[in-house]
């Protein structure tokens, strides 16, 4: 059988979307027992060499009158959609008119996500408060004079953070920093340039767009980099982000089209 799909990213992070409705699905047990083989869907249509190349698949249906979404990463394993993967559903649901006038929600996993509509083509969502990666607040943990800020002109400050699930490393850097051509952060680290307070260049590795730029948004602020407003460039993309005092961090991007297709699943 045929099935069809869309291909939507977030910064330069894709995902591959099949949107199910009206059919319905049961949160509780993953799923109907004559659905398709999603995990190994995901890791076909995913693939770099015989697929659409993505980083997981997101599955779209309803449970009575509530949207449940569904995600697999590339390998085929089950997981929350992270931030990236939200906005990419978010956006087929408002586009489809399942939203509402200003949002759009649906369970996954259990939890609600929400995400708030901008426009008509820009999306943001919270991705969390953030804490550092020992667990323990950020606020008053560091400042223009904080331990470890005494860094060289132009030399990475590296600090550790934990938000929207992931455990993200952000080198902080006041000049461009010297690299090899084609190298890359690895990991979960992501460097950010300030620059000014206002704008930040992000280069992230394996971390969700998103996330990257909440973490490198909460580094900057920490570190007295940039204002608790920024647009964060990632690539060509940019994103918008917030962090009052105390609070969540809130993330706005447009979620772009990439192309549609049909993906041919044997039935067994």
């Amino acid at each position: 059988m045929n099935l069809s799909f869309l291909k939507l990213r977030v910064a330069d992070c894709p995902w591959i979307l099949f949107d199910r409705y009206p059919s319905a699905v049961h949160p509780l047990d993953g799923g109907r027992s004559d659905e398709p083989p999603w995990a190994s869907i995901a890791v076909d249509i995913c693939s770099r060499s015989k697929g659409a190349s993505a980083v997981g698949i997101v599955v779209i249906g309803r449970d009575a009158a509530v949207n449940v979404v569904r995600a697999w990463d590339s390998r085929g394993n089950p997981l929350a959609p992270p931030p990236a993967a939200a906005l990419c559903a978010s956006r087929l649901l408002f586009d489809a008119g399942r939203g509402g006038a200003d949002s759009v929600s649906f369970m996954s996993m259990g939890s609600e996500i929400e995400s708030m509509a901008i426009d008509s083509r820009t999306l943001g969502l919270s991705v969390g408060v953030p804490v550092l990666g020992d667990g323990s607040p950020v606020d008053g943990a560091f400042g223009a004079l904080g331990a470890g800020l005494r860094a060289a002109s132009g030399s990475g400050v590296a600090i550790p953070l934990r938000i929207g699930g992931e455990d993200v490393d952000v080198a902080l850097f006041d000049l461009p920093p010297a690299r090899r051509i084609g190298s890359a952060p690895i990991g979960g680290r992501v460097e950010a340039f300030a620059v000014s307070r206002q704008e930040l260049r992000v280069r992230r590795a394996v971390c969700d767009p998103v996330v990257a730029a909440a973490a490198s948004t909460v580094a900057s602020v920490i570190a007295d980099y940039a204002d608790r407003e920024t647009a964060v460039l990632i690539g060509r993309d940019r994103l918008v982000v917030q962090w009052p005092e105390g609070g969540p961090v809130f993330v706005a991007s447009t979620p772009e089209y990439c192309l549609s297709g049909e993906f041919w699943v044997a039935e067994s």
